[in-house]
């Protein structure tokens, strides 16, 4: 049975023992830079039952912790994860988790550190809702450390928690309420982005149905059921950021909390659809050729180029180029600014839609989350 020896060198202790054969050769196990022999073989001791247990020396790894994170990412998130919430934490390490922490060495990371890093982010306005990713892509990556990779022996973030809610943050949140807009702004709102807009449907869609931003723009005519009046909400849009020499793309995943619905469409709204759909008819025929179509490839990305199957999307311009979702910032811009109503976003119009539609009777419960 192997032993653990102490010796001291350059005015420090080190253990040293001896593992398995590889190749007819023992591997050496030491450690060195402990104050005390006592120290030493107490290390030595507790490394030697670890390896008797596992095959393994856990020893804290020098990797810091910006390249642990690249790690991660690349070995186990790109293989394990959807692309929305592959862009969700590429957004948050490089926003949040680098500038703060990613200096420090793995090893470096420990419970009161970490809690700190929590803490200081809710007294930034930051919601519970983007804390508690960051919290979790933090655990899920310090467990990746300790298993499979061995580079810890324990989770720091095990002894981390959440303020808690009755806790309030030094700077007011960052998330600004949704609003109910009321009808004479909601029609001053349509006079300024009038049918023929380029964010004229997609308000419709957020305000008729309650649709959020991405499902608004995922529309594809095959959705649409003139004859029963019905619309089948089954995708959302979502931006995946630009990776290494990847550039970024828009891509299709199932809508937010997976609420595939279908949802009633009145006599206004359809009709509207329908001149829609017929102008971009005559679109097709007149630019012939010309024309630009859109594909979903079998990894949901859209596209161009004839990569997947055809998507016939509703929210396209009159060359048939798709209009993406960050066209409803200059919208928000102009109602934030000449129309004097800051209180304004995309979500509000779900919100507005829900309250008129509890208002009527409809059961809070038939809601998903918004």
């Amino acid at each position: 049975m192997a032993n653990v020896i102490t010796r001291k060198r350059n005015g420090k202790w080190e253990y040293r023992f001896e593992g398995a054969k590889i190749e007819g050769k023992r591997k050496q196990f030491s450690k060195s830079g402990f104050n005390t022999k006592k120290e030493a073989l107490e290390a030595g001791n507790k490394a030697l039952a670890k390896y008797n247990q596992t095959g393994t020396v856990i020893q804290p790894s020098e990797i810091g912790f910006s390249d642990f994170l690249d790690l991660w990412y690349e070995s186990y998130c790109k293989n394990n994860l959807k692309p929305a919430t592959l862009t969700n934490y590429q957004k948050k390490i490089r926003l949040h988790l680098k500038p703060a922490l990613g200096m420090y060495k793995l090893k470096s990371l420990d419970p009161a550190k970490l809690q700190q890093f929590i803490t200081d982010k809710f007294n930034e306005g930051y919601s519970r809702n983007t804390l508690s990713v960051i919290k979790g892509i933090l655990s899920n990556c310090l467990s990746y450390a300790v298993e499979p990779m061995k580079y810890l022996e324990n989770n720091p973030m095990a002894f981390v928690k959440l303020p808690f809610k009755r806790v309030e943050p030094k700077i007011k949140s960052r998330v600004s309420p949704h609003v109910f807009i009321p009808k004479e702004k909601i029609t001053e709102i349509f006079e300024r982005f009038p049918e023929g807009s380029s964010t004229h449907i997609p308000l419709m869609f957020g305000y008729k149905c309650g649709l959020r931003l991405g499902e608004a723009f995922a529309v594809a005519w095959e959705d649409i059921d003139f004859e029963s009046r019905k619309l089948s909400v089954n995708r959302q849009v979502q931006w995946r950021e630009k990776d290494g020499d990847t550039p970024g793309y828009w891509f299709f995943t199932k809508p937010k909390y997976d609420s595939v619905r279908v949802i009633d469409l009145d006599e206004g709204l359809v009709s509207l659809l329908i001149r829609a759909k017929e102008k971009q008819e005559r679109a097709k025929v007149f630019y012939a050729e010309e024309y630009i179509h859109n594909y979903e490839a079998s990894d949901h990305a859209l596209n161009q180029v004839g990569n997947g199957k055809p998507i016939d999307l509703v929210c396209v311009r009159e060359s048939g180029e798709f209009i993406q979702p960050r066209t409803i910032q200059h919208t928000c811009r102009v109602i934030h600014g000449s129309m004097n109503y800051p209180e304004f976003d995309f979500h509000s119009l779900r919100h507005t839609h829900c309250s008129m539609l509890l208002e009527a009777g409809r059961h809070r419960n038939m809601f998903k989350s918004v």
